[in-house]
Parts: C-alpha cells; structure tokens; sequence
C-alpha cells in the first residue's frame, strides 16, 4: 500500500484519541511508534498472527540471485519487527514459539499468549455418521505446500479399497492456476466422483460443510511457518467432532497426540495418509473416540469465550477500570 494509505490511517487514529491501539498487521508498524508518541499517552499493543520472516522465506518462490534477496529482505523484516515491538507495552502471540521469540527481548510480562480458539460452538449438528456427505474435507487456503497434491494422491490409492470415496477442497487455491492444476490431475485419475473442488464460501456458510464432513484433513508440509503455527482448522475440526488426519510435527501433531483426536501421519507419504483415513472410516469406535474427544477438548478448553476474557481484563488494565 503507498505511503499516503498510512498517513491517512494515523491521522485517523490520532483523532479518536483512543486509550488502547491494538496493531493487527505487520505494516501497521509503520504508524506505532508515532502512535505511541501521542500527547495522550496511549497503551500500543502488537498482536503478532504470523512468524512474517519464515512466511517470506516459504511463501515466495525465487530462484538464484533473487533468493539470496528474499532472504535478506527477511532478516530486515525480522530485525524491524523487533525493533517496533520494544516500543510498544504489549505483545500479544497466537502460540508458544512466538511467544518465546520476542521474550528474547522483552520483558516476561511484555509478552501475552491469546489462542485463536473457536467460537463456533452454536453453529455445531449431530448428524449420524451415515448422513455425512464428505468422508474427509480440507478448509482453508488450497496450496502445494498445504499439502494439496499429496490429498489427491492418498485419494488415488484410498478409491482401490473404497471406491465411492469422497473428498472436499472448501477455501481460495493459489496461485490462481491451482485448481485447473488440481482439476487436470483429478481428471486424469478418474477421481472426478471423488474429489470435490469447491471454491471459497462466505464464512458463516463453512459450519454447513463440516458439518457434513466425516475427517478434517491437516496436511501441511515441512517447512518454517509450518513448525511454527497454531492452524485454527485444528479446533474448527476437533468442534465439529471431525477427527483429524494431520502432519506428525508442530502443533498440529501436539494437539492431535494430546487430546486424542486423530490420527498423525508424514504429510509427504500419501500411503500413510490413505492409510488413515480409510482407519478412521472403518473403524466406528475408533471415530466416536476421536470425534468425542475433539468436542471434549473443545469445550472445556479451546473456547474463544475464555480468551475473550482474558483479552477485556488486559484491554481495563490499560484503561484503569473494570470492564
């Protein structure tokens, strides 16, 4: 965005006079610390949702020299963010890495975790096992290094044992050329009663899809972010009882492994996905226990309504009253 966009934006902000500016975005820095410098006096909080240094280095393809560049411009993106954030009262991380990244050089109490939890509770249906449409489905941004193509193989090899299968992409493919890309190869497998290319909903019609989903799938591959992330999808499954087929590492792995709710795999050997999805699917016990811990997990620990609390209670310790 050109510079003006900023100017306007801070202008905006000054005239509000607000207690708190809580920052969202990562270029938003670019206003904090005049923000912070306001007559006023105001509390500047950083919510970071994104390690931005390593999804430079994964999200951009380069090659040669431009490579080296990317890698530059990363470590001065990293250096700046640092930079920005010891200005500010308050950090606020999504998972416990980042957490401990900016504890390196801060103060302990600097630095809050909020967990991006659910708060999709209310929109969750019990349909029987046999009215569920999709077997699998994976929600969200469709790309190769969310595991995409490995998805279409495991359905490749799953459809030997269960012919009528039926997986959905739901969510925007990129690069733009993704899906035909993903079309072609479903084409010419013969999956095209298997696999299901929707493009992206508006969000309150995504519960209506998972609803009708049987396993949530979690197949990123290995790369910086991806060690690094708290996927929301995790708890958006485990809330509508989907057990989950996700990567052995991160915290998807974590969360799976801890509240026994599904099963992790190598992201890169489709064999192994097939494997378990066609484990779950068989196996009704074994779905019921994974389905019921998810929801389990959900409401006794993973509400949204508990870090909105914790969220209010650090907004009045700024502004000084109960809120």
């Amino acid at each position: 965005m050109p510079g003006g966009f900023y100017s306007k934006m801070f202008k905006k902000a000054k005239s509000i006079e607000a207690d708190v500016y809580h920052i969202h975005d990562l270029k938003v820095n670019k206003i904090g610390k005049r923000l912070k410098a306001l007559p006023h006096k105001p509390g500047i909080i950083y919510d970071v949702h994104e390690p931005y240094p390593e999804n430079i280095r994964d999200y951009i393809s380069t090659k040669g020299i431009f490579t080296f560049l990317k890698n530059v411009y990363s470590k001065y993106i990293e250096k700046w963010e640092k930079d920005c954030a010891k200005s500010y009262d308050l950090i606020i991380t999504t998972e416990e890495n980042m957490r401990e990244r900016f504890q390196k050089f801060m103060p302990q109490n600097k630095v809050e975790i909020i967990y991006n939890y659910t708060n999709l509770e209310n929109t969750r249906e019990s349909l029987n096992f046999e009215d569920k449409i999709y077997d699998a489905i994976y929600a969200g941004g469709i790309t190769q290094r969310r595991g995409a193509f490995k998805i279409l193989e495991a359905v490749k090899i799953a459809v030997n044992e269960k012919p009528d299968l039926k997986i959905l992409f739901l969510g925007t493919y990129f690069p733009d050329n993704f899906k035909n890309e993903m079309q072609k190869f479903v084409v010419e497998n013969n999956l095209q009663e298997n696999v299901i290319l929707h493009s992206s909903v508006p969000y309150t019609q995504v519960p209506d899809f998972y609803n009708k989903s049987k396993i949530g799938l979690g197949i990123f591959l290995p790369n910086e972010t991806h060690r690094i992330i708290l996927q929301i999808k995790i708890f958006e499954y485990m809330n509508y009882g989907l057990p989950i087929v996700g990567s052995n590492f991160g915290h998807i792995s974590q969360y799976i492994k801890k509240d026994e709710a599904g099963i992790t795999v190598d992201p890169e050997n489709p064999e192994e996905i097939s494997e378990a999805i066609l484990k779950i699917l068989k196996d009704h016990e074994l779905y019921n226990k994974y389905s019921k811990s998810g929801i389990t997990a959900v409401d006794s620990k993973y509400r949204w309504e508990f870090m909105e609390k914790k969220l209010v209670s650090i907004y009045s310790n700024f502004i000084h009253v109960d809120l």
